[in-house]
This record gives C-alpha cells, structure tokens and sequence, in this order.
C-alpha cells in the first residue's frame, strides 16, 4: 500500500492531477481512507455536455460524452448493457444495473419463492416518516430514483467496479456517495430514516467485518428507524452463523424472509428481512 501513496502523491502541484483514480480506490478498499488531499486540477471529459433537466435524468442514458473512460474496459455505455460484451465488460457485481430502465422493487412476489419485499410495501411500515437514507449496494442509483419518486431522499455508497457507477448516479441527478465497506460513514449519529442493502453483504463477509459494518450502520440510523437488508446470500450452513449477527442488534422484525436460491445447486439461501432499530437510553 505504501507504493501505491506514493505513487498518489507524486503529481506536480497546480498542475493537471494524474488519471489514477484507481490507485486512489486501492488505497480505500485496503485502509487508507480518508485519502490525503491533493492541489491539482482533475481531469474533465473533453466533450462535456449539459446535464439532462431534474426527474427526467433518472431514467435517461447518459451520454457517453460525459464520462472519462479511459480506466474502464467499456469505452461506450452500450458496452455496459449489451448482451454481446457481457463477458468482457470489466464488471460482474450489479450485471444489468446500468440498464437503468429495469426499476425494480415495485412487483410484489410470491413469499415462499422470491426473497424480495416492494418499496411501498417497507414505505407503509412507517406512512410519511421515511425522508432520507442510504443505499450500501453496487449501485447506479435505480434504488434511489425510484425512492425519488415516493419523495425520499436517498444516498448511494458505491465503488467503480469496473465500470462508472458513481458517474452514472451522478448523471442521474442522484447523490453518489464514493465509499468502500471499511470505510466510516460520512454521517452523524441518530440521521437516517433508513439503510438498505441489496445483493453485496453476502456469505463472503467475515462475521468481523460484518459487525463493524453493522454497528456503523446502527450509528447513523435513528431510533425507530428502519434497517432493510435485500437478499443476503450465503450457504445454507452459514445461515444460521450470520442470522445471529443481525439478531444481535436488538431491532424488531417488521418484514422477514429466508427462501432457497433458486438453481441447480440448491444449497444457497437469501435471507431479506426489514428490522426497526430500538429507542436506546
């Protein structure tokens, strides 16, 4: 990691700043956050064009000329979304999230097969009380446009990986919030009215790292607000290990549902589940 700062920190002042964002995302993931401030100018896409007006950018493509693509594999965004370059995108987490007309979270399913719970379905556990949160996924904002629209104001923490996501759900008239799962939120304590997490805490976390992120996560949240975890994926064995952690904070259960993966293995499960965090003295 040392290196890797140096190499961050070698640039020529009032200058032009390297193109090294990606350093700058290895030294996060490994630690090194926040990272140390820097006087140079960051690079702009060339061809910059005025952004799509407010509520009509949420589900607009942006264009590609507003994105610096050089550290990507994709030099275009129908790279990102066509079937024919599926396997040499540079991304797997979120495959069909920059395909931002799939809203999503506004179908109700079938309990004992889909582990999945609708916005209005969690909106009407608290009718009016939810204003403002955090989405922890790998994200391009579809999350937080569709809450935009219910009159919820929603920040989205996600990496690049691989692809831009945070440029996206900037283009989307959307608040990128540019953090990794180590990294301690940019919010104080008793804010939030809601924390929801889709498709990335999964069976890979380590229980200690899964409970630093779960405590930070009850920092920011204020009481009586609401935790929404979106299909949890671990093995079937690992189940009961990780249930224990999220029953450890002591919330209520509002919505909760555990269903079987569906595939040829069969030993997966997800686990979704919308936990009200307790008034403490």
């Amino acid at each position: 990691m040392a290196s890797n700062l140096n190499q961050f920190m070698s640039y020529k002042v009032h200058s032009t700043c390297p193109d090294d964002w990606q350093i700058a995302q290895k030294l996060i993931i490994h630690g090194c956050d926040p990272l140390p401030r820097r006087r140079c100018f960051t690079k702009s896409p060339p061809h910059y064009t005025k952004p799509v007006p407010a509520n009509s950018s949420l589900w607009t493509q942006p264009s590609d000329a507003n994105i610096l693509w050089n550290n990507y594999k994709c030099k275009d965004y129908s790279c990102l979304v066509s079937k024919e370059t599926a396997d040499r995108r540079g991304f797997f987490k979120c495959s069909s999230c920059f395909n931002i007309s799939q809203r999503g979270w506004d179908v109700p399913t079938n309990e004992s097969v889909s582990a999945e719970f609708t916005i209005d379905e969690v909106l009407s556990l608290k009718p009016r009380e939810i204003r403002i949160g955090l989405d922890f996924s790998p994200t391009t904002g579809t999350f937080a446009a569709v809450m935009r629209e219910k009159n919820v104001t929603i920040a989205s923490s996600t990496l690049n990986l691989g692809a831009p996501f945070n440029e996206v759900i900037a283009l989307r008239g959307l608040l990128p919030l540019y953090t990794s799962i180590g990294s301690r939120l940019p919010f104080f304590d008793n804010t939030l009215d809601i924390i929801h997490s889709t498709l990335f805490l999964d069976g890979w976390i380590k229980i200690e790292l899964l409970q630093f992120v779960l405590f930070d996560w009850d920092r920011v949240l204020r009481p009586k607000g609401l935790l929404w975890i979106d299909r949890f994926l671990c093995h079937s064995e690992d189940m009961k290990l990780y249930l224990e952690e999220f029953n450890r904070l002591g919330y209520k259960p509002l919505l909760w549902r555990v269903v079987p993966k569906n595939d040829k293995l069969g030993d997966e499960l997800f686990f979704s589940a919308v936990l009200e965090k307790p008034i403490r003295g």
